[in-house]
């Protein structure tokens, strides 16, 4: 059993490690520069990294600033470039930005006038998605992680919207860009027109691994990991995600309680806004940043996350 799990473990490290040569080769060949492998400190950003490395390929890191990261995962991130600045890899930090203006989550809550929820997630396409384009991009997505990644893929090209977007083997990327610089302009093939344009290939080598294989590369290969983990962490991501589970927003409160204060004073501020803007929310229970905040941190899709409509924020998300 054990020398089957470990046949078994060689196995996907091979595929991630042919995975990022084969995306190397159309960054080389199409877009004349390196592949971005995105950063976000954690666990699955600290193996793709390290695979990275161990490929060999010439690559950048590229890191999304949250505002809203733990104090732990801002460490590790420091941790991280200060080594691949030793190394000689480039590697920097995307700042967010909304409609041209730098921002962060409190202030973007006023903006949009409506908290970030389970059905409108503007933070993700604010603060993580998007953020590098046009390039061939390396990420660290698994089809362990939820039942919506499970129909993806090692690679991917994007579409304007997600029922848009292609996924392709790694098996059939290999035969298509194997002689694809070389083939005629008119052969028509989703991976290579994308490529020629210079728009944003997606691939993700370590998109078959479960978390125990994560846990036992990491282990294996003496990786450094985020200390959130060892605080009883299963995942790392933004402080009070919305698509966070009850209990793990409750955890955050008791660990982080100054983030919730200052959730509240957003909250605070967007309902002053939206007064000011002549918008009656009378109906939906909460009377100040408080009270919407405990609305906000419940488990289920609670009354009123749907029906907090607002015609001219789901017109911008189109």
């Amino acid at each position: 059993m054990r020398e089957r799990k470990k046949r078994m473990n060689e196995e996907k490290i091979n595929k991630a490690i042919e995975a990022f040569k084969t995306a190397e080769k159309i960054a080389n060949d199409f877009y004349d520069k390196p592949v971005v492998v995105t950063y976000s400190g954690g666990k699955d950003s600290d193996v793709l990294l390290d695979l990275a490395l161990k490929s060999g390929i010439n690559f950048e890191v590229s890191h999304s600033v949250t505002t809203v990261d733990a104090p732990q995962t801002n460490r590790h991130v420091k941790a991280v470039f200060n080594d691949l600045e030793k190394r000689g890899i480039v590697a920097y930090k995307k700042l967010p930005k909304y409609k041209g203006e730098s921002t962060n989550m409190f202030d973007l809550i006023v903006k949009k006038g409506i908290p970030p929820t389970r059905m409108i997630r503007y933070c993700c396409s604010v603060f993580k998605e998007g953020t590098e384009k046009n390039r061939v991009v390396a990420l660290g997505v698994r089809a362990a992680e939820s039942s919506k990644r499970m129909n993806r893929d090692t690679f991917a090209t994007w579409g304007s919207k997600m029922k848009d977007t292609k996924y392709f083997s790694l098996s059939h990327v290999d035969e298509v860009f194997e002689n694809a610089k070389d083939q005629d302009e008119v052969w028509d093939c989703t991976l290579v027109t994308t490529a020629r344009k210079h728009k944003t290939i997606i691939v993700n080598p370590i998109y078959e691994w479960r978390d125990s294989e994560i846990w036992d590369y990491i282990c294996e290969n003496n990786i450094k990991y985020n200390e959130l983990y060892d605080m009883g962490y299963k995942r790392v991501g933004c402080i009070l995600c919305p698509l966070a589970r009850k209990t793990e927003k409750l955890r955050d409160i008791a660990t982080f309680p100054k983030y919730k204060e200052r959730y509240i004073r957003a909250f605070d501020k967007m309902l002053e806004t939206r007064k000011a803007n002549g918008k009656n929310d009378a109906w939906g229970n909460w009377s100040d940043g408080e009270s919407l905040f405990r609305w906000w941190i419940e488990d289920t899709t609670v009354p009123g996350q749907i029906e907090f409509n607002f015609p001219k924020i789901e017109k911008e998300q189109k």
